[in-house]
C-alpha cells in the first residue's frame, strides 16, 4: 500500500511539473496562477501536518511547487 502510494504522489508531482510547463506556454493570467500556487500550498500543506500520512517528503515538494507557481504568478505582467 505504501508503494503505491509513493507511486501516486510521483505521477502527482510530474503532473503538476506537466502543469506549470503548459501554464507557462499558454500565457495564463499571472492572479489566477498565483491562486493556484496558493491552493497547491494548502493541499501540501495539510498533508504535510497530517500525523496519518508519511510520504517521505512529497508532500514538501507539492509545497516548493505551489511556492514556485506563486511567484511566478506574481513576477508575471498581465
Amino acid at each position: 500500500m505504501a508503494i503505491f502510494m509513493m507511486y501516486l504522489f510521483g505521477v502527482i508531482i510530474i503532473g503538476l511539473i506537466g502543469l506549470i510547463y503548459v501554464i507557462l506556454r499558454k500565457g495564463v493570467c499571472g492572479l489566477k496562477l498565483m491562486l493556484l500556487g496558493i491552493s497547491i500550498i494548502l493541499v501540501g500543506g495539510i498533508i504535510g501536518v497530517d500525523p496519518n500520512y508519511n510520504f517521505g517528503g512529497y508532500e514538501y515538494i507539492i509545497v516548493f511547487i505551489g511556492l514556485i507557481l506563486s511567484i511566478i504568478g506574481l513576477g508575471k505582467k498581465d
